[in-house]
């Protein structure tokens, strides 16, 4: 109603019927002119009736169109004679009832992604265990030293499958979009405990400090679990990519949109050409250990972006930095 082109279409009816009334004025006096302003003034309001309906179909049409991309279910619009905006309403009704049915289906290919995985990784998880059983009963049956090293080979390699099963399962969780975040708030110092509990051994067999700079006052709202999981497969990184006799330096921030957990290391630069390629699936860089197949930190972007937060990476002159920051 209050479109320019509306208002300009109505001053130039009215100035026709002006110029009209004046014309048949001077021909034919006041009864021509009098006849002018009324045919003039028929015309104008009938120009603005149609042009504000055509106004209004345009309106419900944008109004649906709002509706569609936000996710809602719009309703059925009222039907209306032949013309060029009923042609567009049909054509928007197609390409709506397409696109939903095409996400309906990727929704579902989704969800029977996420259910196969997780089937693989429970038939897997059976085997594994029943290897890692065995290898607990030779051990306690062998003379002291006897195999030792070759039952050790089979823990290691059966651990790192496992753990790249789980790791799988969680990515394609992820991925499907039904994990179930709880964002609760939490103390930061107790997400970096959680985070860290499982990586004191690794710490100690390179010869690694891990320094964190967290004060007790600080809470974050995150996922207990799942945030703990992703500073975990940062914590390893960093020190797979420490020196031996280096640290690692974990600090917490609280700023006025996220929370912030920063992971620093003391290792070499990360080759400027790599930096876009971290958290890329199965991607390794030119450093990445012998044991690395490129999993976890994808996974832990996943689970930051999961919770409406992200991670990044960049270098700094005391070493490599990752951000995680939850945005409340």
């Amino acid at each position: 109603m209050h479109s320019r082109e509306f208002y300009r279409m109505l001053a130039v009816m009215l100035a026709l019927t002006a110029a009209a009334a004046v014309g048949q004025g001077i021909a034919w006096g006041v009864p021509g002119a009098a006849a002018a302003l009324l045919l003039g003034g028929v015309l104008t309001a009938l120009a603005a009736v149609y042009t504000l309906r055509r106004y209004r179909r345009i309106g419900q049409l944008s109004e649906y169109l709002a509706q569609v991309y936000t996710g809602g279910q719009p309703p059925r619009l009222s039907g209306q004679t032949p013309g060029e905006l009923s042609a567009l309403q049909d054509d928007l009704y197609k390409i709506t009832s397409i696109l939903q049915q095409q996400a309906a289906a990727l929704e579902a290919d989704k969800r029977f992604l996420a259910d196969s995985l997780s089937d693989i990784a429970h038939q897997l998880r059976t085997p594994l265990s029943a290897i890692l059983l065995q290898c607990d009963f030779l051990r306690e049956e062998l003379p002291p030293g006897e195999a030792e090293e070759g039952l050790a080979q089979i823990e290691t390699q059966t651990g790192r499958i496992r753990w790249l099963v789980e790791a799988l399962l969680r990515l394609s969780r992820l991925d499907a979009g039904v994990v179930p975040f709880e964002k609760k708030e939490h103390p930061a110092r107790q997400v970096l405990q959680r985070a860290a509990g499982g990586l004191a051994e690794l710490y100690l067999k390179r010869g690694v400090e891990l320094q964190v700079d967290c004060p007790e006052e600080l809470f974050c709202i995150c996922d207990l679990e799942w945030t703990a999981e992703a500073l975990a497969n940062l914590l390893k990184n960093a020190a797979e990519h420490t020196p031996p006799g280096g640290r690692v330096q974990v600090e917490c921030s609280c700023q006025a949109l996220y929370f912030e957990f920063r992971v620093q290391n003391e290792g070499a630069a990360i080759p400027e050409e790599e930096l876009p390629r971290l958290f890329e699936r199965f991607w390794r860089g030119a450093s990445a250990s012998p044991g690395s197949v490129g999993i976890g930190l994808p996974l832990a972007r996943s689970i930051a972006r999961g919770q409406q937060g992200d991670m990044t990476a960049e270098n700094t002159p005391e070493g490599p930095l990752f951000r995680l920051r939850l945005f409340r």
